[in-house]
């Protein structure tokens, strides 16, 4: 199954595993929302995620 996270600003994250959909949503917020970067955890994103068939 494919992984995901969605963003409230409309960006979707997806991935084969957890840790590629963390790494990628840790970087959109680094890039897309500085204001929030160091406050969102990878711990935190794992929780996010959701598992959507391939």
């Amino acid at each position: 199954m494919t992984r995901q996270v969605r963003c409230e600003c409309g960006y979707t994250a997806r991935g084969r595993s957890d840790d590629e959909v963390i790494a990628l949503v840790l970087a959109h917020v680094a890039a897309e929302h500085p204001d929030l970067a160091g406050s969102e955890t990878a711990d935190d994103v794992r929780h996010w995620i959701e598992l959507v068939p391939d």
